[in-house]
């Protein structure tokens, strides 16, 4: 096929399709293959995630040498490796004794949980190490604890019939995951990181100045049908795996890596039917106190992907959005078909 043809008619205001991140669940792998129960909080955002990730991070346990309990506080080391060998952090955070407990201790090795027992010896509740440090907020999003690799992203979203979770245990790309992290990166974890996005937002900007662009009747019908489109929460969650896939080039995924955004795409031609020139789609983990990052991507708590769905200059210039100081961005053009 031809390369595609630049619009031959350029238009006074430009639309932009806008996704955010909103709220998450981060759980162990281990977590998720057990058959512990969730809090009805907990279930209920399972439940309405629309994307998950599957990320790594250096796996961490307790030193059961220093490790205490006195007077309601836990402290001792917790203990990872990275490429500069074993590497320890000092903590020291509360802990109650709550539900009948009246003990608590290490798990057996590799002493990666911290169990408490009633009077009878049975295990009330527990928390991993791993828990234990993410709470680590003082550290910088350059330390280990903070940063998520992105290996794969995908959908997990079902209506809410069933959480993430729940499909998640038998999905084939997570379980080969898990065999070639257990055999190429022993040292490593995997976690998945579920994700809630809320509808689209759609951002419009008006160029008063260029006399040269249509605008009047016109110009407002293009504005009023952007303005009315409605987009299925299928296409929703479809647009953001795409763009995520294209942002952070997962070493798991396939589809959506190369050639994204392209006029071929089915996802995209709803966009085109409404004439937008833009796509956003923004992921958030401020609130969790941690970056994410992949082999294309930097670290950061903040990522947006913002790709043109047109090869025209004149409208590829009203939206170039910007990320925060610091943060990372890119802006990718329309793929050229062949």
């Amino acid at each position: 096929m031809a390369r595609l043809k630049k619009s031959a008619e350029n238009f006074m205001t430009e639309f932009a399709v806008n996704l955010i991140s909103s709220r998450f669940l981060l759980t162990s792998a281990s977590q998720l293959m057990s058959d512990g129960e969730m809090l009805p909080n907990e279930l209920e955002i399972s439940k309405n995630c629309h994307i998950y990730m599957v990320v790594t991070r250096p796996a961490v346990h307790f030193d059961p040498s220093d490790f205490s309990y006195a007077d309601g506080v836990i402290s001792g080391s917790l203990v990872y490796r990275n490429d500069d060998g074993e590497q320890r952090h000092q903590f020291s955070s509360p802990f109650e004794l709550t539900d009948g407990a009246i003990r608590l201790d290490l798990s057996p090795y590799p002493y990666n949980e911290i169990r408490t027992y009633d009077s009878e010896g049975s295990i009330v509740r527990w928390m991993p190490a791993n828990a234990i440090s993410v709470y680590q907020t003082q550290l910088s999003y350059e330390h280990a604890f903070r940063k998520l690799k992105v290996l794969y992203v995908g959908q997990s979203y079902a209506g809410g019939h069933s959480s993430a979770f729940d499909r998640l245990r038998k999905h084939d790309t997570l379980q080969k995951i898990l065999a070639t992290t257990a055999y190429e990166s022993p040292s490593s974890e995997i976690l998945v990181l579920t994700v809630e996005y809320v509808p689209p937002r759609i951002i419009s900007m008006m160029n008063g100045m260029d006399k040269s662009l249509i605008r009047g009747e016109r110009d407002e019908k293009r504005f009023t049908k952007a303005l009315d489109a409605n987009f299925s929460k299928k296409l929703q969650i479809s647009l953001v795996e795409a763009a995520l896939i294209r942002y952070f080039q997962p070493k798991y995924n396939t589809v959506y890596k190369k050639k994204f955004p392209s006029r071929d795409l089915k996802v995209l031609q709803e966009c085109y039917q409404y004439d937008f020139s833009s796509l956003a789609v923004e992921f958030d983990t401020s609130e969790l106190q941690m970056v994410t990052y992949s082999d294309a991507v930097a670290p950061s708590d903040h990522h947006i992907a913002n790709f043109m769905l047109t090869d025209d200059a004149a409208r590829m210039q009203f939206f170039a959005m910007r990320s925060r100081p610091g943060d990372v961005d890119i802006t990718t053009p329309i793929a050229t078909s062949k």
